[in-house]
Formats: structure tokens, C-alpha cells, sequence
């Protein structure tokens, strides 16, 4: 079955609702329009072709005309808020190197915005689809180039061929029981794999006639999701959503920015991804919108990454989510007694159908990942499972009664006065400070000294406060794990660099704090 075929319109009505447009339409009627991009592989010669994936109407046409044509797809970021478009353009410049892109296709409204970029033309969607003359179809031949979200490296192109994507969104719909009556509502951008696999060619596939016979897929922006959170609850209302998909940071930001009264009753599956995913997130949420309807159960915590198109576990459907103590990271005997309490962190859930998940050694170790979705390759040609099928995740984690808790990456550890620190044990202890801004905290190594950014609530930026702050976060760490940060650095809000899924960009945080690129609060220790 090559992915065309699984998700080609089946007998059942579906229909997307472009909700920042302001447009329905029929998925048949989509599909048909994507025609042209047969037209574009064409003109292309099958090459590789540079997409900015946004979550238009004539974005989500293109895939889906590139999936039935069988034209490869690379998906590359659109330029970030504050980026120097010299640098966007050598970055994207490599990836389309890499690749062998020569044509970037991007929505009309950001062709004023992107800099010229040698030997890489640009073609609007609405342009591609309007093509016509000779087509040529391929669908076996369709590839998707999805770069990793470079939370602590520079991102690295993971090739994947159509048949890994399909066994993926199998395993997908499979552990999220589709059936009748579901339907799907998300801001996530398309540009990022639980955006593009989970939610839209997730929904698409769970759309066929061997599960819900059709249904309808709501879909925000998510610039419309930061303008007004409540917006994402109010439209999985309107649209009847049974099910949505969000990192975790947007439970956050939805419970703090409640709006009118929800009625959540039909969401039966709060897919949440994105490590890491946090105890009081789910509580809070859970708490703040319990008069809504929603079941707690409907949380599945899930994990997840690019080179395995996107899932790897899942919570199972209508159980409830479970969490267990993590103690700090045994290393050093002078550590005191009251650092031996530990904190809780969230299970993401059990293997996905044809999947399998081990720790290398014993306790907690480095996550490895085996299953039919796994890529063979990065796009330098660096091969990702070992000889025996396994891919080595860098990250860590624990498996405790089949479970897997992931607790962070193996990169994440620093050499400090002559011990071991554990950037996740860091931020979690400093995350229980008040005035620290949930998921914005981090821990970073600078000549051997251990360096702490937060980004605080507003009613601690005043020099004042955040001398406060920064003292109670320093004594904190101290009195949990026996290091005394040298620096404790606060910013206001929307300071740290993220990902798209919510990562904050350890290394890219730490040149910026080198190159002063960061504006710190007055009152921080610095």
C-alpha cells in the first residue's frame, strides 16, 4: 500500500475547515485540485522539492497533490521571528544542498519576506497548483526529508520513504481506536511531524473506510492558537473534536487563559507530546476545566521523534495517565538528605503496535527505539538503527511495569566541580519556584560552572522581585542537589529560543548568552 492509497478520499464525507480562512471544503474536492502537482514533478524531473509547510488551504492541497503524484517533499522551517535573513538563507541554503531541492514552494503571503537564495527558486502553492501540461505519477516514488527538531544540535535531515510514513499512521490509528463519529481538531503547524503525521495525514488515514468512514478535520493556525489559546477549546466544541493533539506548554497556556465556558464533553483523546511532559500540567488543565466536561482519562501522554516519522508510544485509550518518582541522578555521596526527595514525571505510555522500546542498561539509560517507521538514513548518509534494528535516541529514560518515563537527553549532562549534574534533576527542582514560567526554565554548562536561564512570570520582572527570584531559585538547586549555580539569569517572557513542539534550544541559548544576544532582568545574579 503505498500512502496515496491509504489516504485517498473514501466513501465516507470529509471535510477540512481552514478555520483562519474561513473555508470548508470537501477532502474529495482537495484532492482533485492537487492534481497539478504531477504537473510540478514534471517540470521537476521527480527531484526533491523545498517546502514551507504552513496550515493553508493551498499548503495542505500540495501535500496531498505531492503524496498522489509521488513527488518528494523536503520540509524546511519558515524564517523565525528576529532571524537575519543572511543566516535563514545559508540554513535553508544547506538543507537544500543536502537534499538536492532546487524549488522552494511557500505560501504566496511569504514571498516578500524570504531572501534571496542562491541556486534555490521559489514557487507560490496557488502558482504550483495552477500548472498545467504534462504530468507525471509516481506514487511509490513519494519521500518526505523532515528535519529534527534541533533542541540541542543543529537539525539533521531524516529521509523517509512513503511505506515507513504509512506504518507509522497505521500504528497511529490503530493505538487511538478510530472509528465512527471521531473527528479532529489541531493548531499544530504542519512544518513540524505531530502536526503534519498526527493530526493531518493522521486524520486523513483514520478518514477511510476501515475506520470512521469520514470526518471532519478543524484546523487553526498556530499563530491563532498564541493569539487567543481559548480559541483551540471553543473550535474542538464547535466542530464536535473528539480528538486534539498539543504539546504540553498548550494545556498550560489554555488552563491560565480560560475563556467563555467549554463544552469538552466529546474529547475523548488529549494526545500530549513533546517531552517533557509535566504532573501539574495535566492537574491543572484537568482542575480548570472539569465544570467542562472533560475526563481526565482523555489525556494520552505519548513520545515520540522524527527519525521514526513521529510515534513510538502511546497511553492507551481511556486509561489514565500515570506518573511515578523519579529520585535525582545518583553521583555524588555528599549530596544531602533532603535531595533525596525526588519529583514526578509523566509516563508516555507503552509501545505502539510493531514497535519496541529498551533501556541500555540498567534503571535509567539511553531510549532505544525499534519499529517499521524507523528511517534508514540521515540525509548525509549516516545510517540510524544499529546491526541489530535499534536506533539510539540520545535520550534517557526509565521503563518501570512496561512503561516508558523519558527524563531527558544524554547530551544533557554536565561536568561540575568534579561531578555529574543532570540538566533535567536542574530544571525540574527550579521549576517548583514560584514565578518561574512553566517549561521555561534551563540549565546550561559554562566553564565548568553551571549556569541557570528562567523566564519569569510579569509579576516578577522588577528588580526587586527578580533579585528575590533569582535567590530562591539558586538556593533551591543548592538544597535539592548540592550545586550552587554561579549564574542565575531571568528574562521576561517569550525570550528563550524554542522549537516548535516547545523544546527550549539548549545550545543555541548558550551562544546567545555568549554573544550577549540575551536581555537579562536587572536583579539576576550575575
Amino acid at each position: 500500500m503505498t500512502l496515496a492509497d491509504l489516504i485517498a478520499p473514501g466513501s465516507g464525507r470529509t471535510r477540512l475547515h481552514f478555520l483562519d480562512e474561513s473555508i470548508s471544503v470537501d477532502y474529495g474536492e482537495l484532492w482533485k485540485a492537487g492534481e497539478a502537482m504531477g504537473c510540478l514533478r514534471a517540470s521537476c524531473d521527480g527531484k526533491p522539492v523545498a517546502v514551507v509547510l504552513t496550515n493553508s488551504r493551498a499548503c495542505a492541497t500540495a501535500v496531498v497533490g505531492a503524496v498522489a503524484a509521488g513527488q518528494p517533499l523536503v520540509s524546511v522551517p519558515m524564517p523565525a521571528r528576529g532571524a537575519a535573513p543572511d543566516w535563514y538563507a545559508r540554513f535553508i541554503q544547506r538543507m537544500c544542498a543536502l537534499t538536492g531541492a532546487e524549488v522552494m514552494l511557500v505560501d504566496r503571503s511569504l514571498l516578500p519576506l524570504l531572501p534571496p537564495m542562491e541556486k534555490v527558486s521559489f514557487v507560490s502553492f496557488e502558482d504550483a497548483l495552477s500548472l498545467s501540461g504534462p504530468r507525471a505519477v509516481d506514487p511509490a516514488a513519494f519521500t518526505l526529508t523532515q528535519f529534527t527538531s534541533g533542541s540541542t544540535a543543529e537539525p539533521k535531515g531524516v529521509v523517509l520513504s512513503g511505506d515507513k510514513i504509512v506504518a507509522n499512521l497505521l500504528a497511529l490509528v490503530e493505538w487511538l481506536e478510530v472509528g465512527p463519529g471521531d473527528h479532529v481538531c489541531t493548531w499544530l503547524p504542519l512544518s513540524h511531524d505531530m502536526g503534519l503525521m498526527g493530526t493531518f495525514l493522521g486524520s486523513l488515514t483514520a478518514a477511510g473506510d476501515r475506520w470512521a468512514r469520514g470526518l471532519d478535520l478543524a484546523l487553526m493556525t498556530p499563530q491563532g492558537f498564541l493569539r487567543g489559546p481559548a480559541r483551540w477549546l471553543s473550535a474542538c466544541e464547535e466542530y464536535g473534536a473528539t480528538i486534539t493533539v498539543a504539546p504540553n506548554y498548550a494545556y498550560d497556556m489554555a488552563a491560565r487563559k480560560r475563556g467563555p465556558a467549554h463544552d469538552l464533553r466529546r474529547l475523548r483523546t488529549c494526545v500530549v507530546g513533546a517531552e517533557p511532559i509535566r504532573v501539574q500540567s495535566l492537574e491543572r488543565f484537568s482542575r480548570v476545566f472539569g465544570d467542562s466536561g472533560f475526563d481526565p482519562t482523555a489525556f494520552c501522554p505519548a513520545y515520540g521523534m522524527a527519525e521514526a516519522a513521529l510515534a513510538v508510544t502511546g497511553t492507551p485509550v481511556g486509561v489514565r495517565w500515570h506518573a511515578t518518582e523519579i529520585e535525582p541522578f545518583p553521583d555524588d555521596p555528599r549530596v544531602g538528605t533532603d535531595a533525596a526527595q525526588g519529583y514526578q514525571v509523566v509516563s508516555s505510555g507503552v509501545s505502539l503496535p510493531g514497535y519496541g522500546v529498551r533501556i541500555d542498561g540498567d534503571g535509567i539509560g539511553e531510549i532505544l527505539v525499534k519499529g517499521p517507521s524507523v528511517a534508514d538514513s540521515y540525509t548525509g548518509g549516516t545510517r540510524l538503527p544499529d546491526a541489530d534494528g535499534w536506533f539510539h535516541t540520545r535520550d534517557l529514560g526509565v521503563l518501570r511495569d512496561g512503561r516508558l518515563y523519558v527524563l531527558g537527553r544524554t547530551d544533557d549532562v554536565f561536568h561540575v566541580a568534579g561531578r555529574n549534574v543532570y540538566a533535567l534533576d536542574v530544571e525540574a527542582f527550579a521549576a517548583e519556584v514560584t514565578g518561574v514560567r512553566s517549561g521555561r526554565v534551563v540549565a546550561i554548562p559554562e566553564n565548568g560552572d553551571l549556569t541557570l536561564v528562567a523566564e519569569c512570570e510579569p509579576a516578577y520582572c522588577d528588580r526587586d522581585s527578580a533579585a528575590r527570584l533569582a535567590q530562591a531559585l539558586r538556593q533551591q538547586i543548592v538544597a535539592r542537589l548540592g550545586v550552587r549555580p554561579r549564574r542565575v539569569l531571568l528574562t521576561r517572557r517569550g525570550v528563550l529560543p524554542m522549537t516548535s513542539s516547545g523544546k527550549i534550544r539548549r545550545k543555541p541559548l548558550a551562544a546567545a548568552l555568549q554573544s550577549s544576544e540575551v536581555k537579562i532582568l536587572a536583579g539576576s545574579l550575575e
